[in-house]
């Protein structure tokens, strides 16, 4: 993208993804400490809001650099955030369900990411191939909106069973 969208040299995408790299190392400090203080369910839903709205910013800031090179830094933060979120909320469910296998969910929880990455390379991929290059960014938001929509009903899930928890022990 940022050498055929954006016209960037070669040389140049080094030193972007370099500081895209950083911003992805705050974003995820940043992303425990927000899990931290309002709960996964909340960070999270934060997170995938931003994301997607970032992504579908994304495809129409790819056309100048400097609009390209700030949305790719906040998408850096925003992208690696969730993974701290995530891993909080697989640990506590573990631990409410599953007290035995708490080091098993964490792992899955990482195979899960692993699996994200197997099929986002494939509907990227599809996406180049049967669409264009700037559709990815679009396509992308859509499938944040997907992950915002999984984690807000899993929030409702999860205060239903404690309503009904509560419920039953009166």
């Amino acid at each position: 993208m940022l050498e055929q969208q954006t016209k960037f040299a070669p040389s140049a995408i080094g030193l972007i993804m370099l500081v895209y790299g950083v911003s992805v190392a705050i974003g995820n400090i940043w992303g425990g400490k927000l899990a931290d203080k309002r709960g996964p369910i909340s960070a999270l839903s934060i997170i995938f809001s931003a994301l997607s709205v970032i992504l579908l910013l994304f495809t129409f800031t790819m056309q100048s650099k400097i609009a390209a090179v700030l949305t790719i830094l906040v998408w850096g933060a925003f992208a690696f955030g969730n993974v701290p979120g995530l891993q909080i909320y697989v640990v506590k469910q573990a631990e409410k369900y599953t007290p035995n296998a708490v080091d098993v969910a964490s792992g899955l929880n990482i195979a899960a990411f692993n699996i994200g990455i197997a099929l986002g390379s494939i509907i990227g991929g599809s996406v180049v191939e049967n669409m264009s290059l700037q559709d990815t960014a679009w396509i992308g938001a859509v499938i944040s909106l997907m992950a915002l929509a999984v984690t807000r009903y899993s929030g409702l899930r999860d205060k239903r069973t404690l309503q009904a928890s509560s419920n039953l022990s009166m």
